[in-house]
């Protein structure tokens, strides 16, 4: 959800519904009141990774409803959402300046929660290399009853936020790996990897431009695949909506082989395709200059010839293109980066 803004006379009016009794008698025994956790579901992420930060209590008792006030770093997060898994009625997130106000009330004859309470849930994505620090500033609860109490925990906890996986610094992709994974297209492994060196496959290939694209169309057509049901689930909208988009296709078998790696000449046709290339015959081509251009196929000599010509792919040492290498992580975002480009320059263009 994007940071939301309400007018002031509303906010106050909204706020007020739910503090409706707070100018009662406050609970007042110190050693009986809850105290406030917070926790993060990530220590240490990357720009472009999601944050979120759970908000606790314990020792509550007969809690109806509650007013949440948090600090961060806006120039390191940016606030995406917050919600609560109790019903009843919650007032849109107040947010200005790196400081979040949300608030939530149950309704009618509810029971009020009590012991170890879930507040709420607030997302954020890494959005630059720091440290985030998320602080719990103000909690005002409301019992059954309608009394309240305020407290100010003070509670904080901080994220490390880096630009860098662990095994990519110095790498020739290092900058477009940095830039793919900002964009949000690209993501790491959970132990701070990226594995730049790793071979693709056809579906985790696909899934990559599927992402970088914004793919959105729903589609279906995936599932004609004799091989549907092997193809990952992380993978099987992103194909979809690619077949849908006319980027990728299967084999004369109708198998998509989703785990059988990609090879350069395939990755380069369905980029090609991308900017509205059209299949065409290997003579109406450019010829190629590669050392190896003989051991292009023709279904792939068009597109390859095209986008080496438009710089979108390069040959390999020795001046080969290796049309049946395979190709890695770290190659496949670099073509993918170099399409994006191409796409936003062509724009400016137009």
């Amino acid at each position: 959800m994007e940071i939301q803004k309400l007018p002031l006379l509303l906010s106050k009016l909204l706020l007020s519904m739910l503090l409706l009794f707070t100018m009662m008698p406050i609970m007042a025994n110190a050693d009986e009141n809850p105290f406030f956790l917070l926790s993060s579901s990530i220590g240490n992420a990357k720009v472009g990774d999601e944050v979120v930060v759970t908000v606790e209590g314990h020792s509550a008792k007969n809690v109806f409803g509650y007013e949440l006030r948090l600090s961060y770093d806006p120039n390191v997060l940016k606030f995406r959402q917050a919600s609560t898994t109790w019903e009843g009625f919650t007032v849109p997130s107040i947010v200005e300046n790196g400081k979040i106000i949300f608030a939530h009330t149950k309704v009618g004859n509810a029971m009020g929660e009590s012991g170890d309470v879930h507040f709420a849930s607030l997302r954020f994505e890494a959005i630059s290399e720091g440290d985030a620090t998320i602080q719990l500033t103000r909690v005002k609860l409301v019992d059954g009853g309608g009394s309240s109490a305020t407290s100010e925990p003070g509670q904080s906890l901080k994220v490390v936020i880096s630009g860098n996986y662990l095994d990519t610094k110095g790498h020739w992709a290092e900058e477009n790996i940095v830039r793919a994974t900002a964009m949000g297209w690209i993501k790491g492994y959970p132990n701070g990897t990226f594995a730049p060196n790793k071979e693709v496959t056809r579906a985790e290939f696909t899934t990559m431009l599927s992402r970088a694209l914004a793919l959105s169309s729903p589609s279906v057509q995936a599932q004609t695949f004799k091989d549907y049901e092997q193809i990952p689930q992380f993978a099987k909208s992103h194909v979809s909506q690619a077949v849908a988009a006319g980027l990728v296709k299967g084999y004369d078998d109708a198998m998509f082989r989703p785990s059988q790696w990609i090879n350069r000449s395939e990755m380069t046709v369905m980029l090609m395709r991308v900017i509205g290339y059209e299949d065409k015959m290997k003579n109406l081509s450019p010829a190629l200059a590669y050392d190896d251009a003989d051991q292009v196929p023709d279904w792939a000599y068009p597109a390859i010839a095209t986008a080496t010509d438009m710089d979108i792919v390069k040959g390999r040492g020795k001046n080969k293109f290796a049309p049946d290498g395979y190709s890695t992580r770290a190659e496949a975002v670099t073509l993918i980066m170099r399409l994006v480009d191409h796409i936003a320059s062509m724009s400016k263009v137009n």
